[in-house]
């Protein structure tokens, strides 16, 4: 089970509840890095095999975007 910490925003704790436990431990670790610096937000890319997250400039922080890269 997720430990998410109470200082994430929104829109994270809402992303990770609809994700299976695995993408979510991973989706997690990229947030806990957006949440310590508090510049950037999560960009959710779909590739052909699997799913990656990373901070992204492009999008602000506390939002989650998925789209593909």
């Amino acid at each position: 089970m997720l430990t998410v910490p109470e200082n994430f925003p929104p829109a994270y704790i809402t992303f990770l509840e609809g994700q299976d436990e695995g993408f979510a431990e991973t989706v997690l670790m990229v947030m806990k890095q957006s949440v310590a610096e508090g510049k950037y937000g999560i960009l959710v890319s779909d590739q052909a095999v699997d799913r990656q997250a990373e901070l992204s400039q492009e999008v602000p922080f506390g939002e989650v975007v998925e789209g593909v890269r």
